[in-house]
């Protein structure tokens, strides 16, 4: 028996050690709160998320379908990263041509 108490005792005391009894408890609390810095005042920047889009590269709206050859009355492209740029007027009257994959970051 007193081989198991002296493999006890000193476990059980590396134990508490280990798991902070014994340690002063600190004189004041802000003194115990860490402050982590915003990614603006550590000059890191955080992962952005990004999704993959398909999307037509031009768009263009028309008058009315059938189209007719001066009833353009708008149009849009798509830039590689899925910005778009428009001019004109945007309408349900729309053909979509030279779809390709785009990469949005935000």
């Amino acid at each position: 028996m007193k081989s198991v108490s002296s493999f006890v005792v000193p476990l059980a005391a590396s134990f508490l050690l280990a798991c902070g009894a014994g340690t002063e408890p600190v004189a004041d609390e802000s003194e115990a709160l860490v402050s982590t810095p915003s990614p603006e005042q550590s000059g890191q920047v955080s992962a952005q998320a990004c999704t993959t889009l398909y999307r037509p590269r031009y768009s263009s709206y028309w008058e009315s379908f059938p189209i007719q050859v001066d009833g353009q009355v708008g149009g849009c492209e798509t830039n590689d990263d899925c910005t778009v740029s428009c001019w004109g007027e945007q309408n349900n009257n729309a053909i979509h041509s030279g779809f390709f994959y785009c990469t949005y970051c935000y």
